[in-house]
């Protein structure tokens, strides 16, 4: 929209009805942020000459929430109501940014390691039972068993998440409008790039050694992955439960993704409280593993054909486990270092790990008449936040396995 026509829609339609005439526009694909000027905005509102002169009457952070809060600020007997609707507009455009370099989820995993659960409390308890035992045979004329359970729970654990990005006076005096969209997205960019990184780091349990638990039993934090495969869910040296398991398996062919799974047939358990534990019935999904692993599971589980050559023949048959499993990969399993970037995980992760969202991602805009106004020239803030955090429910449903 060029500065004419919006100054016409404003005449035409008064503050009020030009800032819900644009929603609607931009609801429903009609127009894109992009398609607007903040250089011509600010000049249609009569505010450019004097940008950083605006006064604040009330956070808009708030006021957006408040039902007919925008009529009123935008009411046409508002002295201050083109000033307003300069800044109401602005922050819905600006927003609209973030949120879509958020939703720009190219390259991101982190929606399929989790399932995601809102939550109105922090620190919630997420409660579950232990496994019933099985049916019993009834002999004629006899009464059937009573079955027993018991309680278990854990403990969620969330933080808030966000940053302010500053837009100052030059970027829209000089119509830099889409350096401002630029910046708008990539705040929203790292935002999601943030989450993302906390959503691996917690299913690999990365964070344990220095006391940050993405399983917390009862409330009490413990290693998801305990080295002596106390959890019955860890293949490599150390493991002292399953001694046929306690050594390193190198991701190099179907054959690892067999003993994987084998581990997990044998040694992968119910909890339950009367009669003898059994097998659980949790077939694996996913394969997660490093940037420097990606294509030797993609090889593995992609390829129909397997060629096994001896000293004296060669023999092909198909992929027994041809695509029997998703391959998601992650640089952030590489930044951890060391042996990390070997290990694997395989399991049904959506199943086993929760992401409690108490705030969804949120944009807020704010004017600014503190110091950064006068030292920096900034006009305007914009903040992005979220609140929410990984947990484990429990130990059953993801295994890891070291390859060093």
């Amino acid at each position: 929209m060029r500065g004419s026509s919006v100054q016409t829609l404003i005449e035409s339609h008064g503050p009020a009805g030009f800032y819900h005439k644009i929603v609607e526009l931009l609801n429903e694909k009609k127009l894109t942020p992009d398609d607007f000027s903040y250089h011509e905005l600010a000049d249609a509102c009569g505010v450019l000459p004097r940008l950083r002169s605006l006064n604040e009457s009330q956070p808009l952070d708030d006021l957006l929430d408040v039902p007919g809060a925008v009529n009123t600020l935008l009411r046409e007997s508002n002295p201050g109501a083109s000033a307003h609707l300069f800044q109401v507009v602005t922050g819905e455009l600006i927003g609209r940014k973030v949120i879509e370099g958020y939703e720009d989820d190219a390259g991101f995993i982190g929606d399929r390691l989790v399932n995601a659960i809102p939550s109105r409390l922090r620190n919630a308890k997420i409660a579950g039972f232990r496994a019933l035992g099985g049916p019993t045979e009834v002999a004629e004329g006899h009464p059937y068993e009573e079955s027993s359970f018991a309680e278990k729970f854990v403990t969620s654990l969330e933080s808030k998440q966000g940053r302010i990005l500053s837009i100052n006076e030059e970027l829209i005096a000089f119509d830099q409008t889409g350096e401002i969209h630029r910046r708008a997205m990539a705040l929203g960019y790292y935002l999601r790039q943030e989450r993302e990184r906390t959503i691996v780091r917690a299913v690999t349990d990365a964070d344990a050694s220095g006391g940050q638990f993405v399983y917390r039993p009862s409330g009490t934090g413990q290693s998801l992955y305990a080295s002596n495969g106390s959890n019955r869910n860890y293949i490599g040296s150390g493991n002292t439960t399953s001694s046929a398991f306690n050594a390193a398996v190198p991701l190099t062919s179907w054959t690892d993704i067999e003993k994987a799974l084998h581990y997990r047939a044998t040694e992968v358990k119910d909890d339950r409280v009367d009669g003898q534990s059994r097998p659980i019935v949790a077939p694996a999904r996913q394969i997660l593993v490093s940037e420097k692993l990606r294509g030797t599971a993609r090889s593995i589980v992609q390829s129909t054909e397997v060629q096994v050559n001896t000293s004296s023949s060669e023999t092909r048959f198909a992929n027994p486990v041809h695509n029997l499993l998703e391959v998601l990969s992650s640089p952030f399993l590489d930044e951890q270092g060391g042996s990390a970037a070997s290990h694997w995980y395989l399991g049904d992760f959506r199943r086993q790990f929760i992401w409690t969202e108490i705030w969804p991602v949120q944009t807020f805009l704010q004017r600014t008449e503190g110091p950064a106004s006068f030292d920096r020239d900034v006009v305007l803030r914009v903040k992005a936040r979220y609140f929410g955090g990984v947990s484990a429910v429990d130990t059953a449903y993801v295994t890891k396995v070291t390859g060093a």
